[in-house]
């Protein structure tokens, strides 16, 4: 699809179709700009956003590339209108408004301050940072098979079985890619977080109870994926060592992937597609 014939550049673009062109779109091909200020952000924010508050814009807007198509947004529309404005005066070549901000945003969204989760990534040694990203792979595996008991249909189940299945790929992917050379698969039966930097007990006792059908168990891996792709785009986009951002890039577009599809198939059930 062309974007550029249906969306001139500085054109507001409707929530809906900027939905379709995130996910239509690799990670690092565009910039999710969020012009709202950090209280508001770290309520909630689209996963991959980029904060910059709109008073700060005209100070900071070299942070950006202006060769990159930008989505901005808000809470509802005005603040990202003004910031569209800005960033066409410095220059940027396609930026787009997303029409009604956040409010009227129907997707996924991720919480907490621009910080979140970063505290498990401070290691300086690759291998360190390849261990702790594998073990959050297979702490969100567990959970899904934790939870398989937890449900009582067995399209329930095998939907848990397949979303655990996305996980060992994702681990496979990481020793075939990414797995210091002369290293051994890492033991990490000492760890215990996943993805997204969350606790999983405190997720299985939280969310457990609550899992009753097919849309219960999306929505919480939505919210998962969600986190965790988040997480990883703001450690790609701040991570100054090479090899550390080239594995946080993979991670979040292999997260994308996993987030896409589970949106895919809660339409497919709610019987929009």
């Amino acid at each position: 699809m062309n974007w550029k014939n249906l969306f001139s550049p500085g054109q507001a673009l409707p929530p809906d179709k900027a939905k379709e062109y995130i996910r239509a779109h690799k990670n690092d091909s565009f910039q999710l700009l969020d012009v709202r200020q950090p209280q508001e952000y770290e309520r909630e924010h689209l996963p991959g956003a980029i904060l910059i508050p709109l008073k700060e814009l005209v100070n900071r807007h070299a942070e950006l590339d202006p060769d990159k198509p930008t989505l901005v947004y808000c809470a509802s529309g005005v603040r990202s209108k003004a910031a569209s404005q800005l960033l066409q005066g410095q220059g940027f070549k396609e930026v787009y408004n997303i029409t009604g901000g956040i409010k009227a945003w129907n997707g996924t969204r991720a919480g907490g301050g621009e910080e979140v989760g970063m505290e498990f990534f401070t290691a300086d040694e690759y291998s360190d940072i390849f261990k702790m990203a594998y073990a959050m792979e297979e702490g969100l595996k567990q959970l899904y098979l934790g939870m398989i008991d937890l449900v009582d249909g067995e399209r329930e189940k095998e939907l848990l079985r397949t979303m655990a299945a996305f996980e060992d790929r994702h681990k496979a992917g990481l020793l075939h890619g990414f797995l210091p050379e002369g290293d051994e698969i890492p033991d990490i039966s000492d760890l215990e977080v996943m993805e997204g930097g969350m606790d999983r007990r405190r997720i299985m006792e939280h969310f457990g109870p609550h899992l009753h059908d097919m849309e219960d168990i999306l929505n919480l891996g939505m919210m998962l994926e969600a986190q965790a792709y988040d997480l990883y785009s703001r450690l790609s986009r701040q991570e100054q060592e090479p090899r550390h951002a080239k594995l946080f890039k993979h991670l979040a577009d292999e997260e994308k992937i996993h987030l896409n599809y589970l949106a895919r198939k809660l339409e497919q059930l709610r019987g929009q597609a």
